[in-house]
């Protein structure tokens, strides 16, 4: 019903007549690899410019994201946050299902290996000094390769300035709900150097109060409030040289962040609130170095660009698995006088290099070709060992090492034929040959029951190709306006999912239950791999420039997805998830955007969209049957965001409000109303739908200064992302629940010069 009074509300707005104050800004992206306007490309993207990361406050890609048609997430706070876009969810798997980029650096990383801990997701970027951000929606194997199912984000960092000196500095200053005060400051300082080059330096730190506190059960009094606080320090550098026809342009980026506490409560009844026995912090720690080289040179004809990246990431996350272990074990031996806690600790190194090479005479024919390699390794520790009693086994509940290394070549292609002056055809391919390697030890209790000397060791190797295409008929019926179809295919890659210990044994009630689970899912072979999956996308799209203030541009598309990985959630006796291939999906549905100047200083910007994504037949062995719905998928998204502007003798004000609604999402494939309490969670399996308003006042000055006041969750809702934020164990008396920030007030001042 709330959903149904916005529509009639955005339709009544719609209906106001629309006259042609002034003319759209023209948007340049560079998603095919050149630089061409956003109406002239033949695909359906998103095009967020620095100006509009800036107004609406953005601190992360996720504080945007949602407002982006057919894109929802799964979060557990900062760097544990995993993205989908039509209805391609990334539940699990070796690899994300959205491809991330950062300029020409490919950020998103292969699994640690952690089943529950979100630890395939991509990095976290802090967006302070962004050109744009890039969101191509829809499969972009041809010239993103693996890992772009469902599409690929690219965000734009401003390029340095040759020749120029400039800089800016930014302080915010807020106050949350249920939380405290929070601060955040960013500089941006742009240095020439001689004539022909330039040094660009960005740094960020960020101090976020937590809202949730850690309470003892026994007393009911705050061991600390807060827990979940966040502490984010930024530095970025980019160095360019310009020589004639070519350019060099050397860049790091080097971000930490540390949180005392998760994000999450113990749903459904203790909102912000951790009851836990023992006063047992819970931290995240996340860290990573990001290196880019780029060489770019024109030639007559032709542009040559190499890009080498290096990605070294590492993180900690501890969890208090006190009441877990007490769970396992009755009687005394389940009363444990200390916490009991599982650690995490991965590192995850990456190196990719692409050179490609592409036309740029703009006569009829239009190509880029090029080569990618990429070597990925990551080595991630589980131990569920510290604190664990001696006495049951003095070496712990359950540990693991699992080292897996990816190694990828590739070689790409795309053309486009201009047929005559309003119709041409794209054609486009991507080979890639992959290998995966693994080295994994399993021991404690729930394993051998012994030291890592006697460990279960897994070595195992797999190797695959795979072919991506695209076909795309485009017609230009105006000058910026065309129609399109596409049909194309993308795939990700396979892997390997850690140990479940099976037996027969009563006595060793992990290894049992979850022996009792796959036998009754009817699971008799090996559950320590699964293959790659694959999706075929047919769309078409409409994009209109209907005069100089209107843009109108949507997609209708039908993505058939095969041999699905996704979780199977065994129960919470067990605690352990495993992934397989479930079959297949289908995912179909529909995007708008329209941009409008509807007053001489008020722009509309209204964006929505509809998918449908579902099992397409019954797979006993998970459990999940044909019509059951794909997880974190919303069936409607919408966002409208009203711009205006006062202008006056010495700047202007503005007012911007903004309002996104998300539907109703699934914590696991099936149903709404599936009884998820065998997989350890208590909450059902809906996550409701929820809506959000975020309002921004503020006045920018001719003398490059400008102040803003803003409220973001206007009305203070919550928007549920996870039931189940455990590392270890979801256990059958609460779940860790995880919630958006809470009501937040503040002011902001940046100045230029």
């Amino acid at each position: 019903m709330k959903f149904q009074k916005s529509l009639l509300a955005v339709a009544t707005m719609l209906a106001l007549p629309i006259t042609a104050y002034a003319q759209l800004e023209e948007v340049v992206v560079t998603a095919t690899k050149r630089s061409e306007t956003l109406q002239d490309v033949s695909m359906a993207i998103t095009a967020i410019s620095g100006d509009a990361i800036t107004r609406a406050g953005a601190v992360n890609f996720t504080d945007l994201a949602t407002t982006v048609p057919s894109l929802s997430l799964r979060s557990a706070g900062p760097g544990r946050t995993k993205l989908n876009i039509r209805g391609v969810s990334a539940a699990t798997g070796f690899a994300p299902t959205v491809s991330f980029y950062l300029d020409e650096m490919p950020i998103q990383t292969i699994s640690s290996g952690s089943s529950t801990s979100f630890q395939q997701t991509v990095i976290d970027p802090k967006l302070y000094d962004l050109e744009r951000i890039e969101v191509l929606r829809g499969p972009q194997g041809t010239l993103y390769g693996s890992s772009s199912m469902g599409g690929t984000v690219r965000l734009i960092t401003a390029k340095p300035l040759v020749g120029e000196n400039e800089g800016s500095a930014n302080i915010d200053v807020s106050d949350t709900k249920e939380g405290g005060v929070n601060f955040r400051a960013n500089a941006m300082g742009n240095l020439a150097v001689g004539d022909n080059g330039a040094l660009r330096l960005v740094g960020s730190t960020t101090e976020n109060q937590g809202y949730m506190d850690r309470i003892d059960r026994a007393t009911g009094e705050a061991f600390d409030k807060g827990v979940n606080n966040e502490t984010s320090n930024t530095v970025r550098a980019t160095y360019r040289q310009e020589f004639d026809t070519a350019y060099i342009q050397p860049s790091i980026y080097y971000q930490k962040t540390e949180m005392d506490g998760k994000p999450n409560y113990d749903g459904p009844n203790s909102e912000f609130q951790q009851i836990r026995r023992f006063d047992a912090p819970e931290p995240y720690d996340d860290e990573f170095l990001l290196g880019n080289l780029t060489y770019g040179q024109s030639f007559s004809g032709f542009d040559v660009l190499a890009s080498l990246s290096y990605l070294d990431r590492e993180f900690e996350n501890v969890e208090d698995i006190t009441d877990a272990h007490d769970n396992i074990f009755s009687g005394d031996n389940g009363l444990v006088t200390e916490a009991v806690f599982a650690d995490e600790n991965a590192t995850l190194e990456d190196t990719t290099l692409e050179v490609r090479i592409n036309s740029n005479d703009n006569e009829r024919l239009h190509w880029v070709v090029g080569a990618f390699y990429k070597d990925s390794e990551a080595d991630a520790g589980y131990r569920m060992q510290r604190g664990f009693p001696a006495d049951i086994n003095p070496n712990g509940l359950a540990n693991t090492q699992d080292k897996r290394t990816y190694e990828e070549l590739a070689g790409f292609g795309e053309l486009t034929f201009d047929i005559t002056q309003t119709f041409s055809v794209t054609a486009g391919a991507r080979y890639l040959d992959y290998e995966i390697t693994q080295f994994k030890e399993d021991w404690g209790w729930a394993f051998t029951g012994g030291d890592r000397s006697t460990a279960n060791i897994i070595n195992q190797n797999v190797s695959d190709d795979e072919l991506h295409g695209r076909l795309t008929a485009t017609w230009q019926f105006q000058e910026q306006s065309q129609m399109y179809g596409t049909v194309s295919n993308s795939t990700r890659p396979g892997g390997f999912n850690r140990t479940v210990p099976r037996s027969e044994d009563p006595a060793e009630s992990v290894a049992f239950a979850c022996n009792n689970d796959l036998n009754n899912l009817g699971v008799t072979d090996s559950t320590d791999a699964f293959e790659s999956d694959e999706v075929v996308n047919y769309e078409f799209g409409w994009k209109a420039q209907l005069n100089d203030s209107l843009r109108l541009n949507t997609a209708f598309y039908l993505i058939e997805w095969e041999d699905i990985q996704q979780k199977i959630t065994l129960s919470g006796d067990c605690g352990v998830d495993l992934t397989t291939n479930l079959g297949e999906a289908e995912s179909k549905g529909a995007e708008v955007e329209l941009l409008a100047l509807i007053a001489e200083n008020l722009t509309l910007s209204i964006s929505g969209s509809y998918t449908d994504a579902e099992l397409k037949e019954d797979v006993p062995t998970a459990g999940v049957s044909a019509g059951d719905r794909l997880p974190d998928v919303p069936e409607f998204s919408a966002n409208i965001n009203l711009d205006y502007v006062i202008p006056v003798d010495t700047g202007e004000f503005f007012v911007v409000a903004n309002w996104n609604y998300v539907d109703e999402t699934l914590e696991f494939v099936g149903q709404a109303d599936d009884d998820v309490t065998g997989f350890g969670v208590i909450s059902g399996n809906s996550k409701p739908q929820y809506d959000i308003i975020d309002l921004r006042v503020g006045f920018s000055s001719e003398d490059d200064w400008e102040w803003l006041l803003y409220v973001d969750n206007l009305t203070d809702e919550e928007a549920i992302y996870s039931y189940s934020d455990a590392l270890a164990f979801n256990i059958e008396s609460y779940d860790r629940t995880v919630r958006n920030r809470p009501r937040t007030i503040g002011t902001s001042f940046t100045f230029k010069f």
